[in-house]
């Protein structure tokens, strides 16, 4: 006897998770809400035998931690990109938790090959990433409270100059407030004090994550085989391993560059065929730093390294923009290629010209 698949769709919310659990005709067997805690989840889900389930379904990005949980007691879990998952639930006239999770339930029944999946990262992985990203915001609320700083003493005719040496941002304040205001306090004036306070904590905190993050690059050895290649540093090294998690996920070396958007997009229709720009999807900031990883790597290799004579010949042909985006695609697939293999970098040389 042919034994029945159920499908089971899971909407989690920030305090409590629809269930819908449908079976192979797409008939709703069970539906229920509960707290977005394992706990409460795999109850709903315990009203069946979980190696009936072909695939319990979640929306990425929100309830890791039930994926986790669910993934460790033996469910099937399955993570869909919330983007392309919502284009499949627009279908619906109503939007509603319980249409959602019947929905997701259908995308793991009849969508599955249409609906992209995201690999779900390993706790480590998934705590170096958290890092990183925090490490990026304050970067930007760095910059942009030195720059509200700069613009309103700018806008009493100061500057706020950084680039003397030995000079801190604190003491530089200090000048431009005395230049500009004498011997004066007001509510202004403190503001101004705060302000730079701020920028100082943010300036140390930065510092500070970024020691341990380049400690970090150096205790981990496939980090360290990616440093080796000229222009990779140790925020690149990181950002890509914790990105990929799992090297053998990827049957070919060369899958690692649309994954991270850095391939071009097909357009084909009839007769026509062409190639557009990247598609940019995939994680932003490993684009971002294979990029410049790429530009740095045009200046820090050798002259007679073949990968940087093949990015200059491409930059006399399409320009300095597409060669570099081409060479950090290549970046991306040696290191993916040298963290499968275990080996090191080795850069191929340029044959000598013949006599």
């Amino acid at each position: 006897m042919k034994k029945k698949w159920l499908w089971a769709g899971v909407d989690l919310g920030v305090e409590s998770a629809s269930i819908c659990i449908i079976d192979d005709a797409g008939e709703v067997l069970h539906e229920g809400t509960c707290p977005a805690v394992t706990k409460s989840v795999r109850h709903e889900l315990a009203c069946f035998r979980r190696t009936r389930f072909a695939s319990v379904a979640l929306e990425a990005g929100v309830g890791g931690h039930v994926a986790r949980g669910l993934r460790s007691l033996g469910y099937p879990i399955v993570l869909y990109e919330a983007r392309k998952l919502s284009k499949f639930l627009r279908v619906r006239r109503n939007k509603t938790d319980a249409g959602d999770a019947q929905g997701i339930a259908e995308a793991g029944r009849i969508g599955g090959s249409i609906v992209s999946k995201v690999y779900m990262k390993s706790i480590d992985s998934q705590a170096l990433q958290s890092c990183l990203t925090i490490r990026r915001h304050l970067v930007r609320q760095r910059v942009a409270a030195v720059n509200l700083l700069g613009r309103q003493i700018e806008a009493f005719g100061g500057r706020l100059r950084r680039n003397s040496p030995g000079i801190g941002l604190r003491r530089t304040v200090e000048n431009e407030i005395r230049t500009l205001f004498g011997s004066r306090s007001g509510p202004l004036i403190a503001q101004l004090r705060y302000l730079t306070e701020h920028c100082e904590r943010l300036i140390d905190y930065q510092h500070a994550i970024d020691r341990q993050l380049k400690q970090a690059a150096h205790d981990n050895e496939v980090c360290r085989r990616f440093m080796e290649i000229p222009g990779v540093g140790p925020l690149c090294a990181l950002t890509f391993f914790a990105a990929v998690d799992d090297p053998h996920r990827f049957s070919r070396s060369s899958d690692i560059g649309s994954y991270f958007g850095l391939a071009p997009m097909l357009h084909e229709s009839g007769m026509t065929s062409r190639k557009a720009r990247i598609s940019k999807m995939g994680n932003k900031s490993v684009r971002s730093l294979l990029v410049h990883a790429a530009t740095q790597y045009i200046y820090r290799s050798s002259p007679n390294c073949a990968l940087r004579y093949w990015a200059l010949q491409l930059e006399e042909r399409r320009g300095r923009r597409p060669s570099r985006v081409a060479l950090a695609r290549k970046l991306g697939v040696v290191m993916l290629a040298i963290w499968k293999s275990g080996d090191h970098f080795k850069p191929r040389e340029l044959l000598p010209a013949a006599d």
